[in-house]
């Protein structure tokens, strides 16, 4: 690597570090503050709701931090005269920053590889540990469409792979042929085993004379297949819980052919997987629009103007994503064609400056 590449990049990477661990002690400061009251007077609980609320802050420091340092590296290049005297050495403008962006690169995969792991659930630990609440997130009330059948789970407790209270309704096109009910079933190897079953069969026709309710009763069957706890969580669109690109997967693949509507699942594989790459792309454009020298611009102005134009954009995108978890939008136009616009636009500044 030159020698121009390894101190750019250097100088990159330490105004990220000042600047992502700036914003991230903000963010942290003001929820702590926000939540001072429900926090347990624990000192090892104030400790984890410390160090989760940092993880839980990554997903939206992360990617402003990239574009920030950016603008903080290049200005402070511009203003000591180092950005013009690279360009009077002969280094083209397409190789000053290449080093940056390689390096908000390699962040933003590292960050999307960390959305595939646990990783991903640290918001949920933060928020239940307020009020003295149990690391288990409890969900509620939940209706799915599975295998042909209806299933309505009155709660399920995903710490311990355990749903309570289901009931599994069997449906031919318009006709209820069995209802089973079950007080508990817990997770193991891919099934859902009841501890008890009680099935009512229905005839195919009700005539009086005829035969009528038919009930089986059964321990320790296998009652559903096929889907973990957390496809469960990801069906319930009041759920508000974490979830890794691992767990939308499972359930984009588990219920695509149960006629479920999976605009919400889309956005969210798409917000963890695709999104965060608007920074590396983000740092690619703005670099061209930097001045050469400060001596005919003024340096806080366009320094202001490049951090609003950061913070639009990043709440634009926001916004588009808020749309399109709520199925307002599609998907694919709410994040996908907004990222691929700025991939296309950078791919084009690259060339004209070649």
């Amino acid at each position: 690597m030159n020698l121009y590449a390894r101190y750019v990049g250097w100088v990159y990477f330490k105004s990220f570090l000042v600047v992502f661990l700036s914003l991230l002690l903000f963010y942290v400061g003001i929820d702590l503050l926000s939540n001072l009251k429900d926090i347990p007077s624990s000192a090892n609980t104030q400790i984890l709701y410390f160090l989760f609320t940092c993880v839980s802050a990554v997903s939206y420091v992360l990617p402003i931090s990239l574009v920030f340092a950016l603008i903080v590296a290049k200005i402070n290049m511009v203003r000591s005269n180092e950005l013009v005297s690279f360009y009077a050495l002969g280094v083209s403008k397409n190789a000053l920053i290449r080093p940056p962006f390689f390096i908000a690169l390699l962040i933003t995969i590292f960050y999307v590889g960390l959305n595939f792991t646990p990783f991903a659930y640290a918001y949920d630990y933060q928020k239940s540990l307020i009020k003295d609440r149990d690391f288990n997130k409890i969900t509620n009330d939940t209706l799915v469409k599975f295998d042909g059948k209806f299933v309505y789970i009155k709660e399920l407790n995903p710490l311990e792979n355990k749903i309570l209270s289901v009931d599994i309704f069997d449906i031919n096109e318009t006709t209820l042929k069995s209802v089973a009910s079950i007080d508990m079933a817990k997770f193991k190897d891919n099934q859902w085993y009841a501890n008890e079953t009680n099935t009512t069969y229905l005839p195919d026709k009700l005539e009086l004379g005829k035969a009528g309710l038919t009930l089986e009763s059964g321990k320790n069957e296998v009652a559903l297949s096929g889907f973990k706890p957390k496809s469960i969580q990801s069906a319930n669109v009041a759920d508000k819980s974490s979830l890794s690109v691992v767990d939308v997967l499972d359930f984009i693949f588990t219920f695509k052919d149960e006629g479920i509507e999976l605009n919400s699942a889309r956005s969210m594989f798409y917000s963890l997987t695709i999104y965060p790459f608007f920074a590396p792309l983000l740092v690619l454009v703005l670099y061209y629009y930097l001045p050469v020298t400060g001596r005919f611009f003024n340096l806080a102005f366009v320094s202001f103007i490049l951090v609003l134009v950061t913070l639009v954009l990043w709440g634009v995108l926001f916004v588009l994503i808020k749309f399109s978890q709520s199925a307002t939008i599609l998907p694919e136009i709410g994040i996908l064609l907004p990222i691929f616009a700025l991939f296309c636009y950078s791919i084009y500044l690259t060339k004209a400056h070649h």
